[in-house]
């Protein structure tokens, strides 16, 4: 009677093991499909798009023609003596603003499938995205005051822990209004879509990273070098950048449409990887 106890005992779990790694397998293999969208879907855009990528194209190159002009591939010292350029910055603060507008238009290219409603915002949704951005920046004011008080140790990582998921369920939040889903609201966001945010983080770092590290090397290697190879790398970058805003729009989408919940995917990846 034990032997037979015991037996049916290692075989419930080894059945229940054996079903967390079918879970862990499947959430795995959802994923590689959410990123494999997401390239896929980045990639599509600067063809099917591509007034949306200029937004982040176009401000670069522009400002490597202004850091060219300023000599300041010539050398590293020569580089180092230019970043703070007036100049320069100027043309960073327009960029930056490009890439931001190109990110969030690709999003919102995806969720509507129209380049004209990707750029054209209703004044009503402008509002709502003003109010929504606000409640991001303002929830996070005050933990930012507590962490600066000199706190314990445990205390102000506890702080952090709490901001973290605050602004986990605020990210999903305010990237719904940004793309018009009305469906979602603060409550859904805080309780069934908190795992979105970590799927829409994933896929955020898999697109900007590759991006990043290859748009680093384009500026080493055109430090020192003939005019012709700086301009030809300064023309490759500015098409990369444009690449880059595009995957990560695409990722917030493919993160966000997906759904992740508690209870699984609310979209499978899949059907996005298709």
């Amino acid at each position: 009677m034990m032997e037979r106890g015991h037996s049916r005992a290692g075989a419930d779990g080894a059945s229940s093991a054996e079903g967390i790694g079918r879970k862990i397998g499947g959430t795995v293999r959802s994923l590689g499909q959410a990123l494999f969208a997401t390239y896929r879907l980045g990639g599509r855009t600067m063809l099917a798009a591509p007034a949306i990528a200029a937004l982040a194209i176009l401000p670069e190159m522009a400002q490597y023609v202004a850091e060219i002009s300023l000599g300041m591939f010539e050398s590293t010292d020569a580089f180092r003596a230019h970043s703070t350029s007036s100049l320069r910055m100027g043309f960073g603060y327009v960029k930056l603003a490009g890439l931001a507008l190109a990110i969030v238009a690709t999003a919102r290219f995806w969720a509507f499938g129209s380049v004209r409603a990707a750029l054209l915002v209703r004044p009503a949704a402008l509002v709502r995205i003003v109010l929504a951005v606000a409640l991001l920046i303002a929830a996070e004011l005050p933990f930012k005051w507590l962490r600066g008080e000199g706190l314990p140790v445990a205390l102000d990582m506890a702080l952090m822990l709490t901001s973290l998921l605050i602004q986990a369920g605020l990210t999903v939040y305010v990237f719904s209004v940004l793309i018009e889903d009305r469906a979602m609201t603060l409550r859904r966001a805080f309780t069934d879509y908190w795992p979105t945010a970590i799927v829409m983080t994933l896929l955020f770092g898999a697109a900007f990273l590759p991006a990043q590290a290859l748009h680093m090397m384009n500026h080493s290697g055109a430090i020192g070098s003939p005019d012709a190879v700086v301009w030809a790398l300064m023309l490759f970058d500015s098409l990369l950048v444009g690449l880059m805003a595009a995957l990560i729009g695409a990722a917030l989408f493919v993160g966000y449409r997906t759904g992740a919940t508690w209870r699984g995917w609310t979209t499978p990846p899949g059907q996005l990887a298709r």
